[in-house]
Protein backbone atom coordinates (compact mmCIF):
# COMPACT_ATOMS: atom_id res chain seq x y z
CA UNK A 1 0.00 0.00 0.00
CA UNK A 2 0.95 3.65 -0.45
CA UNK A 3 2.22 6.18 2.17
CA UNK A 4 -1.44 7.52 2.30
CA UNK A 5 -3.10 4.62 2.69
CA UNK A 6 -0.62 3.25 5.28
CA UNK A 7 -1.25 6.55 7.56
CA UNK A 8 -4.84 6.17 6.71
CA UNK A 9 -5.02 2.63 8.25
CA UNK A 10 -3.16 3.36 10.68
CA UNK A 11 -5.45 5.82 12.36
CA UNK A 12 -8.65 3.56 11.52
CA UNK A 13 -6.66 0.54 13.01
CA UNK A 14 -6.01 2.62 16.56
CA UNK A 15 -9.33 3.75 16.48
CA UNK A 16 -10.79 -0.02 15.76
CA UNK A 17 -8.88 -0.98 19.21
CA UNK A 18 -9.93 1.84 21.09
CA UNK A 19 -13.76 0.69 20.35
CA UNK A 20 -12.95 -3.16 20.50
CA UNK A 21 -10.38 -3.67 22.39
CA UNK A 22 -9.02 -7.53 22.83
CA UNK A 23 -12.23 -8.38 20.02
CA UNK A 24 -10.57 -7.14 17.26
CA UNK A 25 -8.60 -10.17 15.52
CA UNK A 26 -8.26 -8.73 12.09
CA UNK A 27 -8.02 -5.54 10.12
CA UNK A 28 -7.02 -6.63 6.31
CA UNK A 29 -6.99 -4.06 3.40
CA UNK A 30 -7.96 -5.41 -0.08
CA UNK A 31 -9.60 -4.20 -3.52
CA UNK A 32 -7.62 -1.69 -5.70
CA UNK A 33 -6.02 -0.06 -2.26
CA UNK A 34 -3.53 -2.77 -2.45
CA UNK A 35 -1.29 -2.61 -5.67
CA UNK A 36 -1.14 -0.08 -8.20
CA UNK A 37 -5.08 0.40 -9.15
CA UNK A 38 -5.46 2.70 -6.43
CA UNK A 39 -6.59 6.57 -6.87
CA UNK A 40 -6.57 8.78 -3.77
CA UNK A 41 -9.59 10.50 -3.52
CA UNK A 42 -11.42 8.34 -6.09
CA UNK A 43 -10.57 4.61 -5.31
CA UNK A 44 -12.31 2.90 -2.27
CA UNK A 45 -10.44 1.50 0.67
CA UNK A 46 -11.65 -1.35 1.23
CA UNK A 47 -11.07 -2.89 4.64
CA UNK A 48 -12.10 -6.68 6.35
CA UNK A 49 -12.59 -6.43 9.97
CA UNK A 50 -12.65 -9.75 11.40
CA UNK A 51 -13.87 -9.29 15.48
CA UNK A 52 -14.24 -12.02 17.90
CA UNK A 53 -17.36 -10.55 19.25
CA UNK A 54 -19.22 -7.68 18.16
CA UNK A 55 -23.40 -6.09 18.87
CA UNK A 56 -25.01 -3.25 17.76
CA UNK A 57 -23.96 -0.50 20.37
CA UNK A 58 -20.03 -1.15 19.55
CA UNK A 59 -21.06 -0.45 16.03
CA UNK A 60 -23.01 2.30 16.72
CA UNK A 61 -20.50 3.55 18.82
CA UNK A 62 -17.72 2.94 15.85
CA UNK A 63 -19.39 5.03 13.65
CA UNK A 64 -19.52 8.45 15.57
CA UNK A 65 -15.56 7.58 16.33
CA UNK A 66 -14.53 7.06 12.82
CA UNK A 67 -17.10 9.41 10.96
CA UNK A 68 -14.61 11.95 9.94
CA UNK A 69 -12.30 9.60 8.47
CA UNK A 70 -14.79 7.70 6.75
CA UNK A 71 -15.92 10.22 4.81
CA UNK A 72 -12.42 11.73 3.86
CA UNK A 73 -10.36 8.55 2.49
CA UNK A 74 -13.44 6.83 1.38
CA UNK A 75 -12.89 4.04 3.50
CA UNK A 76 -15.27 0.96 3.10
CA UNK A 77 -15.25 -1.59 5.89
CA UNK A 78 -16.58 -4.64 6.20
CA UNK A 79 -16.98 -6.11 9.32
CA UNK A 80 -17.54 -9.69 10.55
CA UNK A 81 -17.68 -12.14 12.92
CA UNK A 82 -14.64 -14.67 12.96
CA UNK A 83 -17.51 -17.16 12.65
CA UNK A 84 -19.39 -15.05 10.13
CA UNK A 85 -16.02 -14.87 8.03
CA UNK A 86 -14.83 -18.63 8.38
CA UNK A 87 -18.81 -20.15 7.57
CA UNK A 88 -19.33 -17.57 4.61
CA UNK A 89 -16.96 -18.32 1.90
CA UNK A 90 -20.01 -20.25 0.44
CA UNK A 91 -22.52 -17.24 -0.16
CA UNK A 92 -19.58 -14.73 -0.85
CA UNK A 93 -17.31 -16.46 -3.00
CA UNK A 94 -17.03 -13.47 -5.57
CA UNK A 95 -15.74 -11.29 -2.30
CA UNK A 96 -14.02 -13.50 -0.89
CA UNK A 97 -12.03 -14.21 -3.80
CA UNK A 98 -10.86 -11.14 -4.57
CA UNK A 99 -9.58 -10.67 -0.23
CA UNK A 100 -7.88 -13.64 -0.21
CA UNK A 101 -5.82 -12.92 -3.74
CA UNK A 102 -4.94 -9.10 -3.37
CA UNK A 103 -4.81 -7.88 0.50
CA UNK A 104 -2.36 -6.61 3.11
CA UNK A 105 -3.09 -7.48 6.60
CA UNK A 106 -2.58 -4.34 8.09
CA UNK A 107 -3.20 -5.95 12.04
CA UNK A 108 -3.91 -9.31 13.63
CA UNK A 109 -3.23 -13.18 12.57
CA UNK A 110 -2.74 -13.85 8.28
CA UNK A 111 -4.08 -17.79 9.56
CA UNK A 112 -7.62 -16.10 9.72
CA UNK A 113 -7.93 -16.27 5.89
CA UNK A 114 -6.65 -19.97 5.42
CA UNK A 115 -10.17 -20.22 3.36
CA UNK A 116 -10.88 -22.10 0.26
CA UNK A 117 -13.51 -20.96 -2.22
CA UNK A 118 -15.00 -23.64 -4.33
CA UNK A 119 -15.42 -23.17 -8.02
CA UNK A 120 -19.24 -24.54 -7.61
CA UNK A 121 -20.01 -21.84 -5.87
CA UNK A 122 -18.23 -19.38 -7.77
CA UNK A 123 -19.90 -20.01 -10.57
CA UNK A 124 -23.50 -20.13 -8.57
CA UNK A 125 -23.07 -16.04 -7.62
CA UNK A 126 -21.75 -14.72 -11.20
CA UNK A 127 -25.18 -16.56 -12.45
CA UNK A 128 -27.41 -15.32 -9.82
CA UNK A 129 -25.03 -11.60 -10.44
CA UNK A 130 -25.67 -11.74 -14.11
CA UNK A 131 -29.18 -12.93 -14.38
CA UNK A 132 -30.13 -9.79 -11.85
CA UNK A 133 -28.69 -7.44 -14.11
CA UNK A 134 -30.00 -8.75 -17.05
CA UNK A 135 -33.64 -8.32 -14.73
CA UNK A 136 -32.41 -4.63 -13.98
CA UNK A 137 -31.78 -3.68 -17.46
CA UNK A 138 -34.91 -4.73 -18.55
CA UNK A 139 -36.97 -3.15 -15.46
CA UNK A 140 -34.68 0.01 -16.50
CA UNK A 141 -36.18 -0.42 -19.56
CA UNK A 142 -39.48 -0.62 -18.63
CA UNK A 143 -39.22 2.17 -16.25
CA UNK A 144 -38.12 5.02 -18.44
CA UNK A 145 -41.61 4.60 -20.54
CA UNK A 146 -40.50 4.85 -24.00
CA UNK A 147 -38.53 8.24 -23.44
CA UNK A 148 -35.40 7.97 -24.71
CA UNK A 149 -33.44 11.06 -23.02
CA UNK A 150 -34.95 9.13 -19.22
CA UNK A 151 -33.72 5.58 -20.65
CA UNK A 152 -29.86 7.44 -20.94
CA UNK A 153 -30.15 9.14 -17.66
CA UNK A 154 -31.56 5.33 -15.94
CA UNK A 155 -28.59 3.61 -17.79
CA UNK A 156 -25.48 5.96 -16.68
CA UNK A 157 -27.37 5.57 -12.78
CA UNK A 158 -27.20 2.07 -13.58
CA UNK A 159 -24.57 0.50 -11.23
CA UNK A 160 -24.38 -2.03 -13.40
CA UNK A 161 -22.48 -5.38 -12.54
CA UNK A 162 -18.99 -3.82 -11.89
CA UNK A 163 -15.52 -5.23 -12.32
CA UNK A 164 -15.92 -7.82 -9.58
CA UNK A 165 -18.38 -9.83 -11.27
CA UNK A 166 -15.82 -10.29 -14.75
CA UNK A 167 -12.91 -10.69 -12.44
CA UNK A 168 -15.27 -13.96 -11.07
CA UNK A 169 -15.99 -14.88 -15.01
CA UNK A 170 -12.61 -14.73 -15.64
CA UNK A 171 -11.36 -16.63 -12.35
CA UNK A 172 -14.06 -19.62 -13.74
CA UNK A 173 -11.75 -20.00 -16.36
CA UNK A 174 -8.56 -20.41 -14.58
CA UNK A 175 -7.39 -17.02 -15.61
CA UNK A 176 -4.92 -15.04 -12.85
CA UNK A 177 -6.33 -11.64 -13.31
CA UNK A 178 -3.75 -10.10 -10.28
CA UNK A 179 -2.49 -6.82 -11.85
CA UNK A 180 -5.16 -6.26 -14.28
CA UNK A 181 -6.79 -2.88 -14.57
CA UNK A 182 -10.62 -2.89 -15.74
CA UNK A 183 -9.64 -2.29 -19.58
CA UNK A 184 -7.29 -5.09 -19.21
CA UNK A 185 -9.92 -7.46 -17.41
CA UNK A 186 -12.68 -6.89 -19.88
CA UNK A 187 -10.83 -7.61 -22.72
CA UNK A 188 -9.58 -10.76 -21.69
CA UNK A 189 -13.50 -11.89 -20.56
CA UNK A 190 -14.14 -11.09 -24.17
CA UNK A 191 -11.89 -13.57 -25.54
CA UNK A 192 -12.53 -15.98 -23.17
CA UNK A 193 -16.43 -15.65 -23.44
CA UNK A 194 -16.50 -14.73 -27.46
CA UNK A 195 -18.71 -11.92 -26.20
CA UNK A 196 -18.31 -7.85 -27.41
CA UNK A 197 -18.18 -6.00 -24.09
CA UNK A 198 -17.84 -2.53 -25.60
CA UNK A 199 -20.40 -1.07 -24.02
CA UNK A 200 -19.27 -2.02 -20.66
CA UNK A 201 -16.25 -0.53 -21.68
CA UNK A 202 -18.15 3.00 -22.65
CA UNK A 203 -20.35 2.81 -19.18
CA UNK A 204 -16.74 2.39 -16.90
CA UNK A 205 -15.60 5.31 -18.91
CA UNK A 206 -18.33 7.76 -18.47
CA UNK A 207 -18.49 6.56 -14.59
CA UNK A 208 -15.50 7.90 -14.02
CA UNK A 209 -16.20 11.08 -15.89
CA UNK A 210 -17.03 13.72 -13.73
CA UNK A 211 -18.95 15.87 -16.30
CA UNK A 212 -22.59 14.65 -16.85
CA UNK A 213 -23.03 16.63 -20.13
CA UNK A 214 -20.28 14.78 -21.79
CA UNK A 215 -21.60 11.50 -20.24
CA UNK A 216 -24.97 12.20 -21.62
CA UNK A 217 -23.68 12.63 -25.08
CA UNK A 218 -20.84 10.29 -25.09
CA UNK A 219 -23.91 7.87 -25.12
CA UNK A 220 -25.43 6.70 -28.29
CA UNK A 221 -28.61 8.87 -29.42
CA UNK A 222 -31.08 6.08 -29.15
CA UNK A 223 -30.45 5.17 -25.91
CA UNK A 224 -32.70 2.01 -26.49
CA UNK A 225 -29.79 0.69 -28.94
CA UNK A 226 -27.29 1.38 -25.99
CA UNK A 227 -29.31 -0.75 -23.53
CA UNK A 228 -29.38 -3.94 -26.15
CA UNK A 229 -25.52 -3.52 -26.40
CA UNK A 230 -25.62 -4.17 -22.93
CA UNK A 231 -28.41 -6.66 -22.77
CA UNK A 232 -27.10 -8.86 -25.13
CA UNK A 233 -23.89 -9.80 -23.76
CA UNK A 234 -25.20 -10.42 -20.39
CA UNK A 235 -27.45 -12.61 -21.71
CA UNK A 236 -24.96 -14.54 -23.54
CA UNK A 237 -22.65 -14.68 -20.16
CA UNK A 238 -25.74 -16.17 -18.34
CA UNK A 239 -25.88 -19.13 -20.90
CA UNK A 240 -22.31 -19.66 -20.60
CA UNK A 241 -21.68 -19.71 -16.91
CA UNK A 242 -25.14 -21.53 -16.94
CA UNK A 243 -23.82 -24.54 -19.08
CA UNK A 244 -20.24 -24.86 -16.64
CA UNK A 245 -23.42 -26.37 -14.16
CA UNK A 246 -22.48 -29.22 -12.77
CA UNK A 247 -18.63 -29.01 -14.34
CA UNK A 248 -17.10 -26.59 -11.36
CA UNK A 249 -15.09 -28.32 -8.64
Amino acid sequence: MNNEVSKTMAEFTAQLKEVYSNDLLAVILYGSAVGNNYQPGVSDINVLVILENSNAAKIFSLGKTVKSLLRKNRISPFIMTREEFTTAADVFPLEYCDILENNALVYGNSDILKIKVTMANLRSELEEKLRGAVGDLRNILIEAEGNEKILKDLILGWSGIGNIVFRGLLRLKKVNVSGMDSKAILAETEKEYGVKLDAFLLLNDLRQSKKSKHKRSVVPETASVFADTLLEPLKALVRAVDAMDGGTK
